[in-house]
């Protein structure tokens, strides 16, 4: 019987293959050796990580990855442009996304805030705090990111795969989601949750 995965985290951790069929990222490939709930979901804040987390019991499963997003994004209800994408419908904000639907007015209002009032400090701090709510009711989980400067050394982290391998399958093209898979696979495997 295989093991109970559960994944939660944002759109490097989501199951891409709701919106597109014929792709096949990390996370689907870890279902070969694994029976996967995954939770994560696209575009998604720190804040709904927490709560993705937060709704589960966590103690059912055998291993946890919390897939940890950026310090920059802001939780926001419903997403203008995306609450009707199977894959984004939960999605919050950040400024690439904004930049690119200013023409509608309230992503024009957000891209306002972002280049006049934005706080990144601030952020980063409410940010960290999260993160540290989502350890402690993840404590054994394998905590990775794909944007590395806003956690601490014990979260394994992928940006330079995601820079150097961009695709069309959890942002990643086939070489990276495999490397992906294999670190992750090998550190499930050595005990880590």
């Amino acid at each position: 019987m295989k093991k109970k995965l559960l994944i939660a985290g944002d759109s490097f951790a989501a199951d891409w293959t709701k919106k597109y069929k014929d792709v096949w990222g990390w996370v689907n490939m870890l279902s070969n050796e694994f029976d996967i709930t995954n939770v994560a979901e696209a575009g998604v804040s720190e804040y709904k990580i927490y709560k993705q987390l937060e709704n589960m019991d966590v103690s059912k499963f055998d291993h946890i990855i919390v897939s940890h997003t950026s310090a920059y994004r802001i939780p926001i209800i419903e997403h203008p442009i995306h609450k009707e994408d199977i894959l984004h419908n939960n999605c919050d904000i950040i400024y690439s996304d904004v930049k690119e639907h200013t023409y509608n007015p309230t992503m024009k209002t957000a891209a306002e805030f972002y280049s006049s009032i934005f706080h990144p400090d601030y952020f980063c701090f409410v940010n960290d705090l999260i993160y540290k709510e989502i350890f402690n009711l993840t404590p054994n989980a394998l905590h990775i990111t794909f944007f590395d400067s806003f956690y601490p050394k014990n979260v394994l982290k992928f940006e330079e795969i995601f820079l150097s391998s961009k695709g069309n399958a959890n942002h990643l093209d086939d070489k990276g989601n495999e490397f992906v898979y294999k670190t992750i696979l090998k550190k499930l495997s050595n005990g880590k949750n």
